[in-house]
């Protein structure tokens, strides 16, 4: 929560920007829940459902008034008086009105973040002598993204899109680098997985953290990861291994998921032969990055708590309270912020951690 202690302060609050501008007051006042739903594998969401009705004229209200048309810019910030944080800015892409002969019509407002725009049709191409970092920032500038991408330092001979969006693609290429997409505002980032950074949060049982149910899991743990391909041009094999010991973080524990699974039941591979592979650089990367998204789904998790605007997807939080094994570091990979006048502020999340 913030740091501030006045008694304002504790009380949870938000403001919703509709093109810049706040919302009406009466919109305000007709407001039911707000939601914003942040993942790292698809587009961040919005909901506001409002009272659709107004008693006076006997009428629909929202559905029909053009605050809400589709394409408006919309904006969501949460947190507590005098301490708001933005946590989307989005665009409506649909309505949905609720009618009901026993009940009050309602309406849902819907929207993404623009990554939502990279959804938008299929598409057959290729891509030659090009990095994953420049392929897209190429694909962000065409979307009207300005791209913040990290270098991805390995030249790809030849990366085919079929039959694809350009978030499917991009999140295919990402994956198997252990790269991620996001999207803020109109920045889109194609960067490292941010597990390897400090905790932005820490969450306690006697303090903030509500509940928490871990869990641990060998089933797809392995020691090594191995990428086996064909170079048609030299007309030879491409191997590439990655193996315990090559974890790009252990999170604060002693033993990733690949150590403790060979530890258990000894020495175990996964040998992929999926991936269109050209050049040694190239298997090695993807081998490195398949090790290291395998191992962070060691240790998973759910968890509700008081709202937090900094608790967001793509961020490590620590939990504290929870005993040796599952007390430490985790990455953030979704997160729900909900509002109501009722009940508050409270945010729900999804976690994940590679080691213990």
């Amino acid at each position: 929560m913030p740091g501030k202690t006045s008694a304002s302060n504790l009380v949870p609050d938000f403001r919703v920007l509709v093109n810049g501008s706040n919302l009406p007051p009466e919109a305000a006042a007709d407001l039911i829940t707000l939601t914003v739903d942040e993942d790292i594998e698809s587009p961040s969401m919005f909901a506001l459902r409002l009272v659709n009705w107004d008693m006076r004229k006997l009428q629909v209200t929202w559905s029909d008034a053009d605050l809400f048309a589709e394409g408006n810019e919309l904006e969501i910030q949460m947190g507590y008086v005098d301490n708001l944080q933005t946590l989307i800015a989005g665009e409506i892409t649909g309505l949905e009105p609720e009618f009901c002969s026993a009940d009050i019509p309602t309406l849902v407002v819907r929207g993404y973040d623009r990554r939502h725009r990279l959804m938008r049709g299929y598409k057959t191409r290729s891509f030659k002598q090009m990095k994953d970092s420049v392929l897209a920032s190429q694909i962000a500038s065409a979307a009207g993204l300005s791209p913040k991408v990290q270098d991805s330092k390995v030249v790809l001979d030849y990366v085919l899109q079929h039959n694809q969006t350009d978030l499917e693609f991009l999140q295919q290429r990402a994956r198997q680098i252990g790269y991620e997409v996001v999207v803020e505002k109109k920045l889109l980032y194609f960067q490292p997985q941010q597990h390897t950074k400090k905790e932005s949060l820490t969450l306690s049982l006697d303090k903030n953290l509500l509940e928490f149910h871990p869990r641990s899991s060998m089933l797809t743990q392995v020691g090594q990861v191995e990428v086996r391909a064909w170079n048609p041009k030299e007309k030879k094999a491409i191997s590439a291994k990655a193996a315990s010991g090559q974890e790009s973080t252990k999170m604060g524990g002693s033993a990733s998921g690949p150590q403790a699974s060979k530890k258990a039941f000894g020495q175990s591979s996964n040998i992929s032969v999926e991936h269109q592979v050209f050049t040694q650089a190239e298997a090695d990367q993807i081998a490195l990055g398949c090790f290291n998204d395998m191992a962070l789904a060691y240790l998973s998790g759910d968890g509700l708590c008081l709202g937090q605007a900094d608790l967001r997807a793509g961020v490590v939080i620590k939990v504290e309270g929870l005993g040796k094994r599952f007390s430490g570091l985790y990455y953030v990979t979704a997160a729900t912020h909900s509002y109501t006048p009722e009940q508050g502020y409270t945010t729900a999340f999804s976690v994940r951690r590679n080691a213990t």
